[in-house]
């Protein structure tokens, strides 16, 4: 007996049943601003790997941005624009972003996990994907903090 109640081993698996489907980054409900200023800079990150042009990622980046990545740490916009345009496909692929849902972290921290897949321009046929996820932090509307993890 704990705390007064007695569970039986049905009621524990009906319990642990329950709590297993609730995901509880689900139980935060995201700022509109933010998730607006997150969707919004994904956006931009997506149309820059398209098209080349990172000018209008600039816009969502606070002056003092941090870009954190497995090899590396950088910090300003000019900084971070540079690295994501490394990040960007050689001339003979696209991009393809699968993006899963954002998870609040607290404190202006949301997190996303990604599949990048890269296809042939020729084919259209699938060279190889990566598996990475990030996590943002948002404070007055901008982008802080980008920090990029390799996942497995």
């Amino acid at each position: 007996m704990k705390g007064g109640l007695r569970w039986t081993s049905s009621r524990r698996d009906e319990v642990a049943a329950e709590v297993a489907a609730y995901d509880l980054g689900d139980l935060y409900v995201m700022p509109a601003s933010d998730l607006d200023t997150a969707q919004q800079f994904q956006s931009a990150v997506e149309a820059a790997f398209r098209t080349g042009d990172f000018g209008p990622v600039a816009a969502f980046l606070a002056p003092d941005v941090e870009c954190v990545t497995p090899q590396h740490s950088l910090s300003g916009p000019e900084a971070m624009i540079e690295e994501l345009n490394r990040a960007r496909p050689a001339g003979r692929l696209d991009v393809e972003l699968e993006s899963g849902d954002w998870k609040r972290r607290g404190d202006g921290r949301y997190s996303r996990a990604i599949t990048a897949l890269f296809r042939s321009q020729e084919t259209g046929e699938l060279s190889y994907s990566r598996d990475r996820s990030f996590e943002l932090t948002i404070r007055d509307g901008k982008v802080s903090r980008y920090e990029m993890r390799f996942d497995a």
